[in-house]
């Protein structure tokens, strides 16, 4: 009997040391954004905000001057929200060793990446196993199941290095900017190459 209890009691003590799965949800909004609890209160506006949540519930809230809509968050991972005027585009960032990244790219290469931008900028070529995303404004999308992920929003840079998490995970990098953003780029690389 007294083993019995004892192995219980160790089972419990793990347990309530593991921490449950998390379900974080990243919001990226025009506007001011006040979060309470799984619920945020949106205030429209135009300048850029964003907001990690970490959903307790089965879903968050949004009340905005147009009424109420709930999101479901189904499982964990990380999520991304999407409260902007404009559509949010990205995708995965591969971070691989320093000595292996590209110093110089060809013209066919930039040329390539110019097309593989203009095809998400309409959302074709999208698709979760291929790691790319397209979120109109009010679009809600699961990005992983990691749940360490790091989504990185319009106007913020990349992380300079990446430090593994407490069970030893390297984090996922998710690189997101609005469409305008990408129309920009695109111009003035398309300028870039007929000058050079």
């Amino acid at each position: 009997m007294k083993k019995i209890l004892i192995a219980a009691a160790a089972v419990a003590a793990f347990a309530a040391c593991s921490t449950p799965p998390q379900k974080k949800v990243v919001v990226m909004s025009s506007g001011k954004m006040v979060v309470t609890g799984d619920a945020i209160k949106l205030e429209p506006g135009t300048q850029h905000n964003e907001e990690t949540i970490t959903v307790n519930g089965d879903k968050i809230t949004v009340n905005s001057p147009s009424g109420a809509k709930e999101y479901p968050v189904t499982e964990p991972g990380s999520w991304l929200l999407n409260l902007k005027n404009d559509t949010l585009i990205g995708s995965y960032q591969s971070f691989g060793e320093a000595g292996s990244r590209e110093g110089r790219i060809s013209q066919e290469q930039m040329q390539e990446r110019m097309d593989s931008l203009s095809q998400l900028m309409t959302g074709s070529n999208v698709s979760a196993a291929k790691r790319n995303y397209f979120l109109a404004p009010g679009d809600f999308k699961k990005i992983t199941s990691a749940e360490n992920a790091i989504i990185v929003g319009p106007f913020k840079g990349m992380p300079a290095s990446l430090e593994p998490d407490k069970n030893g995970q390297v984090p996922e990098v998710y690189k997101f900017i609005t469409n305008k953003d990408a129309r920009e780029t695109l111009s003035r690389i398309e300028k870039m190459l007929k000058e050079g």
